[in-house]
């Protein structure tokens, strides 16, 4: 890959594949840098307006870019790329997913009525509610966008658009399964929250691989088994994603907004009596006084629910291994269950320090970094 420094000076980043841990290793990182400022201009050009300039910094952000590496892995992988510069396109293509998904974080934040992310405000919270907004449509644009000036023929452009398209409105849908739960302000079943999981959280991931394998010259035949791999991928994600919120201090499902959480969907299921009224009333956010969260804290240890969602997850992680036996490309098979280890890894000595640590705190507001 060859791109323009910041001095105008060219530089080359290359990088081998598939030949062990620390290749992997590599190639996330190489793919974090495709999102410093310098090299998103040379990507996507210069942001020459003030909306342009708030999302692009929004792009640049922070982050865990799963879902950009996930499109390199798949492109790559498919190839049979052992070593080599990442393509233009590819680049292209990455920056495109994650465009997709910061959108996606934006329009989350201001219906979740959530003022943090990546340890600072949240772009609503510095902008307003309006340029916020703004912000985010342009990133679905410039999605699309990136999208269209992939050099590729183009009925797989239109395969990525649909892709990409599919996705957009099964987060859609998810977002609004979430939004009608809080509204509803009642329990949530976990089979109900498993499912906005699928529909809210698996589709980025899914989009990431179809729009990979589709640039590396892959058919719609291998949609169904990413689709599956991307589906419990995604809700081992999400579960994951409440437990380290929970050991970070947040409360499961925001004592103060009533989210569906897999924690709290479980105790509830479990609970009688006036313990169960308790965990109702969390569930309706109806338990912002001091000393709430300590007290959901103890609930929720007796009746053992992180030990519940953390046999969930661990399913869903071997459904996604599962998932891609069908894959005609051994090279794709062998990527992609190791990208489940490395987003997973050290799950099982986290969980052991979580069920270990002391509760009681009186936060209730987590990192988040997705």
């Amino acid at each position: 890959m060859t791109r323009q420094n910041p001095t105008g000076g060219p530089c080359s980043e290359r990088f081998s594949l598939l030949q062990g841990g620390r290749d992997l290793d590599a190639l996330y990182e190489a793919v974090v840098s495709w999102f410093a400022p310098e090299v998103l201009e040379a990507v996507a050009g210069p942001a020459e307006t003030e909306t342009e300039r708030i999302a692009r910094a929004w792009l640049a952000k922070g982050g865990k870019r799963w879902r950009p590496f996930l499109a390199a892995c798949a492109f790559l992988s498919f190839q049979g790329r052992r070593e080599g510069e990442a393509p233009e396109d590819l680049r292209k293509a990455a920056v495109a997913v994650e465009c997709f998904h910061k959108a996606s974080l934006i329009h989350d934040d201001i219906e979740d009525g959530d003022g943090q992310r990546y340890g600072g405000k949240a772009l609503h919270a510095q902008y307003g509610v309006p340029i916020a907004l703004n912000a985010g449509d342009f990133l679905l644009g410039e999605g699309y966008r990136l999208i269209g000036e992939i050099g590729v023929a183009d009925g797989a452009k239109v395969q990525m658009v649909r892709a990409a398209a599919q996705g957009h409105r099964s987060l859609c849908i998810g977002q609004g399964e979430e939004l009608m739960a809080k509204r509803a302000r009642r329990p949530v079943a976990p089979a109900r929250v498993i499912e906005i999981f699928r529909m809210k959280t698996a589709p980025a991931f899914e989009v990431a691989l179809r729009v990979g394998t589709t640039l590396a010259g892959a058919g719609e035949d291998l949609w169904p088994a990413l689709a599956r791999y991307g589906e419990a991928l995604g809700i081992a994600y999400q579960i994951r994603d409440d437990l380290v919120d929970w050991s970070a201090g947040a409360a499961p499902g925001d004592l103060e907004g009533g989210q569906p959480s897999i924690l709290l969907s479980l105790a509830q299921e479990r609970a009688t009596g006036e313990t169960k009224r308790f965990l109702e009333a969390a569930g309706r956010g109806l338990l912002a006084a001091e000393g709430s969260s300590g007290r959901l804290a103890r609930v929720l240890a007796d009746l053992g629910v992180e030990e519940s969602a953390q046999r969930l997850l661990d399913r869903y992680r071997r459904e996604a291994v599962t998932a891609l036996e069908p894959l005609p490309s051994e090279g794709l098979r062998n990527v992609l269950e190791r990208v489940v280890g490395k987003m997973f890894a050290g799950e099982g000595a986290r969980c052991a320090a979580i069920a270990g640590a002391g509760r009681g705190r009186g936060e209730v507001n987590g990192p988040r970094t997705l």
